[in-house]
């Protein structure tokens, strides 16, 4: 199968982890992405470790496959010229600078746009391009606070956690990469430029969407609730005899078929869980009552009857468990991708399949500057201003 990026150029003017794990996502599809990176250190996550292989951040490593890497100082007049070269032949610029500043560098929107008639240009930022904050930085963590979301995570007597996995960030990224999409169609279409943009809080926001709904609906603010769902019980983590198991049983149908597992009749009929509303107005009592049935077995034996009877249940698992569970095994979600200095250099693949097909390439992540040569010729720049330019990147 063609890769749906397939002869897609992309610039990468971006860092850290929101905009690099978007340009991944389109090198994975198979467009060709060229990332500028800052010479001597290169973006600031080649730093972030330990967990690393062979002194080499995993974390870079997990986000940055797929790319070729371009050590340049843009803020020198060869360095500039060469981004307004390499603007011109691209498909898609993607940066994620602080609101403003590269404008004031000569390479926004408008000034790039002046290159190439048919670019699409996207923007990614901490606060999005207007308002108060606009120029304030961002992290994902910064976003978990400032968006809501950490005022609902964690345990209701305990203070606020910030959520495991950088979903600010992770989720930013796929939102630009569905803008790019979007603006590549839409540029095909009328053969316009096209200007994406989008921040870290508004996918903040939008994570907070249906509880935000909530709240103009009839004032309900939602607090913390630990693994407890807010508007379904029960739905939420169990102690069982050895562990812990976490149950979904939402509606009246998957209620009684748990009550029926757990032999506990006195549940169905109890007229404080009749309901969800009257078991969500009831829950601690209705979460005690559970976990005194299943202490009697341990979390093998409820899972396996659980799911006889159609009763969503799954165990808590570490990550070492997920990744050798034969479920993400039969999807091939994991797959190696062949660095030459790390033999066993695996990374969780495209979580999207197209007639079967993942990632339609296979490219470890690039050394610093593994690539700036190669491109800086191909931009048809003299061997000496190549020779400086590299000379700058040391």
């Amino acid at each position: 199968m063609t890769a749906p990026l397939e002869g897609i150029v992309v610039l990468d003017l971006t860092r850290n982890l929101a905009g690099p794990f978007c340009t991944m996502i389109l090198g994975d599809l198979g467009a060709r992405v060229i990332k500028i990176e800052k010479p001597g250190t290169g973006d600031d996550t080649r730093d972030w470790c330990p967990p690393a292989w062979q002194g080499k951040s995993s974390l870079f490593l997990a986000v940055n496959r797929n790319k070729e890497s371009i050590a340049l100082d843009i803020d020198t007049p060869t360095g500039a010229e060469a981004i307004r070269r390499l603007s011109s032949k691209v498909d898609i610029v993607v940066e994620s600078f602080r609101g403003g500043s590269l404008e004031k560098k000569g390479f926004g929107f408008e000034d790039l746009k002046k290159f190439n008639s048919k670019l699409v240009y996207c923007s990614l930022s901490a606060f999005g391009a207007r308002g108060p904050l606009r120029d304030r930085p961002g992290y994902d963590a910064l976003m978990q606070a400032f968006s809501g979301i950490m005022s609902i995570t964690g345990e209701a007597d305990r203070p606020p956690v910030r959520v495991g996995p950088s979903i600010i960030d992770m989720g930013s990224a796929h939102w630009a990469a569905l803008g790019i999409l979007s603006a590549l169609r839409a540029r095909d279409q009328s053969g316009e430029p096209q200007h994406v943009e989008t921040s870290l809080l508004e996918t903040g926001v939008a994570w907070m969407s249906y509880f935000a709904a909530g709240y103009f609906a009839d004032g309900t603010i939602v607090g913390r609730s630990g693994t407890r769902h807010s508007a379904m019980a029960p739905y939420e983590d169990f102690m069982t005899k050895n562990g812990t198991i976490y149950i979904a049983a939402p509606n009246q149908s998957l209620y009684l078929s748990l009550c029926t597992v757990l032999e506990a009749p006195e549940l169905a009929n109890d007229s404080r869980f009749s309901t969800n509303s009257d078991r969500l107005a009831h829950r601690s009592e209705l979460h005690d009552a559970i976990e005194k049935h299943l202490a009697r077995e341990d979390s093998d034996t409820w899972e396996t009857r659980l799911v006889e009877a159609g009763v969503p249940c799954l165990r808590l698992q570490t990550v070492d468990q997920v990744m050798a569970h034969p479920q993400v095994e039969a999807l091939g979600l994991v797959r190696n991708f062949n660095h030459p200095e790390i033999p066993d250099y695996r990374l969780v693949d495209h979580p999207v399949s197209y007639n079967g097909v993942r990632s339609f390439r296979q490219d470890p992540a690039p050394d610093l500057g593994q690539h700036t040569e190669n491109i800086l010729r191909s931009l048809d720049f003299e061997e000496e201003e190549i020779t400086e330019m590299c000379g700058l990147n040391v």
